[in-house]
């Protein structure tokens, strides 16, 4: 079973612009968040990161993305804007996300939407 995850960036206008991430998307060991935390800690990178669309998974700082790494459609799997943080997290649920990254005032933020079955 895979544990999904969204991944977002936080504007300077409130929005939110997210990709979403099939693998790894647990807080702890070797999954999305620390890998965020160390890989991209930026602004720029995590731009960078958002800018692929889709992932499958991220290891390290490198990320396989739906359309550079698998030739699917960019239409189909770039990133969505959520007008503010409940869309946000109501798209999180639509995607069955496990947990939210989202970076803001130059760091992540973690949330934990469901527990583990």
């Amino acid at each position: 079973m895979s544990t999904r995850c969204l991944i977002a960036i936080q504007h300077n206008d409130h929005t939110f612009e997210s990709i979403y991430c099939h693998n790894d998307g647990y807080d702890d060991g070797h999954g999305v968040g620390p890998t965020l935390r160390q890989y991209f800690h930026t602004p720029e990178l995590a731009h960078e990161l958002i800018a692929l669309g889709n992932v499958s998974y991220i290891q390290e700082s490198n990320a396989y993305a739906y359309h550079r790494d698998k030739g699917e459609s960019y239409k189909r799997n770039r990133a969505l804007i959520s007008h503010n943080k409940p869309t946000l997290l109501q798209l999180a649920k639509h995607c069955d996300a496990h947990y939210v990254y989202v970076f803001t005032n130059a760091r992540w933020e973690t949330v934990k939407l469901r527990k583990f079955t």
